[in-house]
């Protein structure tokens, strides 16, 4: 009896710098996510801290604007018509977490299938439809019984605040002709 094993190296990229980081839909669904802003996710790729200048945009990659950064849903730019910022969050939330099915964040992508902008590439996947009906309700609340008080509050005999945050979301897709046409 012959036993052969081979194994292949991992191979080193040479040809772009691109630092990718990829999202499925239960990774998107487990990371808390508050306002369910679109943009949130991209806050746990490498090399991207939230952004805390003046400006537009959510965070910032490798030390680039907030302006720098790049959106696409399912491969169309999805940008502000002033200054190129995100359309999520506070700004223009038109499609929650919910509705994506993966995510990818390309840092430092210069190569040319990225172009226009230098910070991060965030591609959103959208779910759709297929020949069997399914769906989602998703409900989350957080309330003051389940946040503890700060410690300057703690210091100063300062009653913990008043929250209250409601967040709900639902989605449902199917086949309307089997095989051919879907929705979502």
């Amino acid at each position: 009896t012959t036993v052969e094993v081979a194994a292949a190296e991992a191979s080193l990229e040479t040809e772009d710098g691109n630092v990718s980081t990829n999202f499925n839909e239960k990774q998107i669904q487990y990371v808390p996510n508050p306002g369910q802003d679109l943009t949130y996710i991209a806050q746990v790729s490498a090399g991207v801290v939230m952004n805390t200048q003046a400006g537009g945009g959510n965070f910032s990659a490798f030390g680039l604007p907030g302006y720098s950064n790049m959106f696409t849903i399912n491969g169309m730019d999805y940008l502000n018509s002033f200054g190129d910022n995100n359309k999520s969050g506070a700004t223009n939330n038109s499609l929650g977490a919910n509705e994506m099915q993966s995510v990818t964040v390309v840092n430092n992508g210069y190569s040319g299938n990225y172009g226009r902008m230098v910070g991060s590439n965030v591609n959103f996947v959208t779910k759709s439809g297929s020949n069997q009906v399914h769906g989602n309700a998703i409900y989350e609340w957080n309330g003051s019984s389940l946040n503890a008080n700060n410690f300057f509050n703690n210091r100063n005999d300062t009653p913990r605040p008043f929250d209250n945050v409601n967040q709900w979301a639902a989605s449902i897709g199917g086949p309307i002709w089997k095989d051919r046409t879907f929705f979502f």
